[in-house]
């Protein structure tokens, strides 16, 4: 019996269009009419998790963040966890000083701060989100209540040298790249797996009776922690061995051949 569905966001949910396609669609909506409950588990923020949903037409709990924020279908806040303001400001003022051409993201709650809304990759994930960010000043921001994740976005060129650094100028913060262009930090601990385990427990539903889908690596603790987890095809081979259950890509409808097994 599954009573939760958690999935990935890009790269899973959505094809290479960047849509949830017409039969993704309909089994989910199935599988909600069938008592189950589907819970979107992405980097994205909460904002940006919201459209999707209603492409569904469903309204759903939501996971950000890589799992920093949980809120139920209401939007109220179930768990967050967040690095000091201080701590996000230090390392995207060492990015703006020693690599100048990256471009720095600072993510709070439902908010999206952004240095220069002119460049050229915040331009793009603009338009890949939907929404605007709030362009800003590094000093304008030290009165947040905390930040989600900082999102640095830039040359791939550029991108291992600076996780290097930052990694040894900030060794108390999750630094990771997760994409060529992109480096995403957050505090230390934070997980999708960790997150999933935290929603179970909040609904009182076993981890056994949950199942999951992703693509990529940052996915495999969510993929290894519930009751069955699946990989898209598009993702990795390494992720797809560690995991073992495969689906069809996200391009072909690969959510759906699993979920209409269930229903």
């Amino acid at each position: 019996m599954v009573q939760v569905i958690f999935s990935d966001i890009d790269g899973t949910l959505i094809n290479s269009a960047f849509q949830v396609t017409e039969r993704t669609k309909t089994s989910i909506k199935k599988a909600v009419q069938n008592g189950m409950l589907f819970v979107p588990v992405s980097a994205r923020m909460p904002d940006a998790i919201q459209p999707i949903i209603q492409s569904i037409g469903i309204s759903s709990p939501s996971i950000s963040y890589n799992g920093a924020l949980i809120q139920d279908r209401d939007h109220q806040v179930i768990a967050s966890l967040t690095m000091q303001t201080e701590l996000a400001l230090a390392v995207c003022s060492f990015v703006q000083s020693d690599y100048p051409d990256i471009a720095w993201n600072i993510y709070s709650y439902h908010d999206w701060y952004a240095m220069d809304r002119q460049h050229e990759w915040i331009v793009r994930e603009e338009k890949i989100v939907g929404l605007d960010a709030k362009e800003s000043s590094l000093p304008s921001l030290g009165q947040l209540d905390g930040v989600h994740k900082v999102l640095l976005m830039g040359d791939p060129e550029q991108i291992p040298s600076l996780e290097k650094e930052l990694k040894k100028n900030f060794p108390e913060l999750s630094i990771a790249q997760s994409a060529p262009y992109f480096i995403e930090i957050m505090a230390a601990g934070i997980e999708k797996g960790q997150a999933v385990r935290t929603f179970a427990a909040y609904l009182g539903v076993p981890l056994a009776e949950t199942i999951a889908f992703g693509d990529n690596f940052n996915d495999l603790d969510m993929l290894k922690t519930v009751g069955k987890g699946y990989v898209m095809s598009n993702g990795p081979l390494a992720v797809q061995e560690a995991i073992g259950h495969v689906t069809d890509d996200h391009d072909h409808d690969g959510i759906a051949k699993v979920l209409d097994r269930y229903l």
